[in-house]
């Protein structure tokens, strides 16, 4: 994966960091002080950006995809 692709994306990838974080997307909201759906057009934002699918989500649920779990650790890591 091409870190020099992210750079442009750090709030995207910040944002997807907290969701992981949080569990879903409107802890992260709340926790960032946005609506929830800009926190989903910044996850489809960085999505697009990778042309993956990072969170496989259910109405009830949230879970890493593989390549979602591969690209925390590198965003954590980025953000750190």
């Amino acid at each position: 994966m091409d870190t020099n692709k992210l750079i442009p994306l750090l709030s995207e990838m910040a944002v997807f960091v907290q969701v992981v974080e949080s569990g879903s997307f409107s802890a992260a909201a709340t926790k960032l002080g946005v609506a929830p759906s800009s926190i989903s057009r910044s996850i489809a934002r960085l999505e697009g950006a990778l042309e993956e699918k990072l969170l496989e989500r259910t109405t009830r649920q949230m879970r890493l995809s593989a390549t979602g779990q591969q690209v925390f650790n590198l965003c954590r890591d980025m953000l750190s």
